[in-house]
């Protein structure tokens, strides 16, 4: 239950974040305490942190906008290991074990994050999921204000310049661009950027010239929930993360893949070599990563529960249309 003293100080408390605020609506049998603010600042990020309690059990809910990596794509931010994946409205979530060996999991809705952990007792995963679908705006206009505006609007990494480890990566080291911004694309790239690619939306450039060449950022995000989308990295060599070095099944820990080498023929993209990396999990990211011209591309999916590949194919075909 959420008394009304509390709804007050959590309306308030959006007034201080770039996120939207989700606040869960349950029956009696649970209370809500310790409701914690950490309000933005131009040397610190926001985040709120509450308690469920339920019969001698708790859990522990933080959101908060992981803008310091690519947000469309980490849906798993607090877990230590491939975990399950479950769908709420058409976003996919995942279950698990986090940093501190507790139960678990993560889920996203536009730009907030939601990291669930159990600090004490257990909740059965059919509990877990009926307190995250009761997840719900505070404010309502937050939608429209935060959760609906682009990456380069809300994110504090954007808006700063600001990493979260105090050392420079690929998001931070870029200045980032409203979609409607004219970026120049070097020539020697011979790429289109569509604005617009089935239900996504062009969200976010970032974009830096560096003395190896520019490196450029595109964000996707689809305009019917906000929150699934892709993204598109292009870097120099030099300043790419280098290309998997492995193929094979179940690679990784965290997040564990499927890799395998195709041909450029069967995504339309015109080089010798494709990475195809493909999540193994219910509901599926993907990952494709290939080299041209001195350049590394890398497109990442967010988990979908539209989880085929094929659906990216057309942007592929379009990106090498010129």
């Amino acid at each position: 239950m959420i008394n009304e003293l509390l709804i007050d100080e959590v309306q308030e408390a959006q007034k201080y974040t770039n996120f939207v605020i989700l606040m869960p609506s349950l029956p009696e049998s649970y209370n809500l305490k310790k409701f914690t603010l950490k309000k933005e600042t131009n040397k610190q990020r926001s985040s709120i942190r509450f308690e469920i309690h339920s019969k001698g059990r708790v859990l522990r809910i933080k959101q908060f906008f992981y803008d310091w990596a690519i947000p469309v794509i980490t849906a798993d931010t607090n877990l230590i290991q491939q975990g399950k994946s479950f769908e709420i409205e058409g976003i996919v979530g995942f279950f698990g074990t986090d940093y501190k060996g507790n139960q678990a999991a993560s889920y996203c809705r536009w730009f907030t994050n939601i990291e669930l952990s159990v600090i004490a007792g257990i909740f059965d995963e059919k509990e877990i999921l009926m307190i995250l679908q009761s997840l719900k705006a505070v404010d309502n206009d937050s939608i429209r204000t935060i959760g609906e505006q682009s990456y380069t609007s809300c994110s504090y990494t954007a808006r700063y310049n600001k990493s979260k480890w105090d050392i420079d990566d690929e998001v931070s080291r870029v200045t980032w661009y409203e979609a409607n911004e004219d970026i120049l694309i070097e020539e020697s790239l011979r790429i289109n950027i569509p604005k617009i690619y089935n239900e996504f939306n062009l969200d976010s450039i970032g974009y830096k010239e560096n003395e190896a060449g520019s490196e450029y950022h595109f964000l996707y995000r689809t305009q019917e929930d906000f929150t699934n989308g892709f993204w598109l990295w292009i870097a120099p060599r030099e300043l790419s993360d280098p290309l998997p070095p492995f193929t094979g099944h179940k690679i990784g820990t965290r997040q564990s893949w499927n890799i395998k080498r195709v041909s450029g023929s069967v995504l339309d993209i015109p080089v010798n070599n494709i990475i195809l990396c493909r999540q193994n999990t219910k509901y599926k990211s993907w990952m494709v990563h290939w080299e041209k011209d001195n350049y590394i591309f890398h497109f990442y999916s967010r988990a979908s529960i539209k989880n085929n590949i094929r659906e990216y194919q057309l942007f592929f075909s379009e990106l090498y249309s010129k």
